[in-house]
């Protein structure tokens, strides 16, 4: 015979480890510094990325999260190569969270860690238009589309007041084209 979720909570409650609201959802919206990495072309660069994320934590050290991030993208010109390249990575993860028992109701310190699945697009255009007569070639384009999926891990803490939270985390996403990372200043609603 299953135990129902209320008398599972009641039961870790004596314990500490049940939260306040056994359904706890939340989504959150968030912006910070990405590390857009491209290897083959040796890009490795800091652009603004933003993420989404929804998360479910039943008990009080444990909860899930499954997150959209986007790593932005990169314009990257090699004159003497007459090569114009524009990488972009984005990845879908989800993650184990694990919190810590802070003492402070209004804080949260957590590590997470998961599976992602990244997916990178580098676009290079090259050609040599200003060239001397004979080597005069037009430009030709080349697409590298990769997906693949990879361990995913970051760290954090958020501040709650209430029902809206703030949260200051850095993730790390192992890419198909390079490893990325995010450090983001996120804001969720708890429910």
């Amino acid at each position: 015979r299953f135990l129902q979720p209320g008398v599972l909570c009641a039961s870790l409650a004596v314990t500490g480890a049940c939260g306040a609201d056994p359904l706890d959802f939340y989504v959150g919206a968030g912006v910070g510094q990405a590390t857009l990495r491209q290897d083959a072309y040796q890009i490795d660069d800091h652009v603004t990325g933003w993420k989404v994320m929804a998360g479910w934590r039943p008990i009080s050290v444990l909860g899930a999260e499954l997150e959209y991030a986007n790593f932005g993208s990169k314009d990257v010109n090699y004159g003497l190569l007459a090569q114009q390249i524009n990488t972009k990575a984005h990845a879908t993860a989800l993650f184990a969270v694990g919190y810590l028992p802070v003492p402070m109701p209004f804080l949260d310190l957590y590590a997470k860690a998961g599976a992602a699945r990244t997916q990178a697009s580098t676009t290079v255009v090259q050609g040599c238009p200003g060239c001397p007569a004979g080597f005069n070639t037009g430009p030709t384009t080349s697409v590298i589309d990769t997906t693949n999926t990879g361990f995913a891990w970051g760290a954090g803490g958020q501040l709650k007041f209430g029902l809206p939270a703030v949260k200051l985390e850095y993730e790390r996403f192992n890419g198909s084209q390079g490893n990325n990372s995010l450090l983001s200043l996120a804001v969720t609603a708890n429910f």
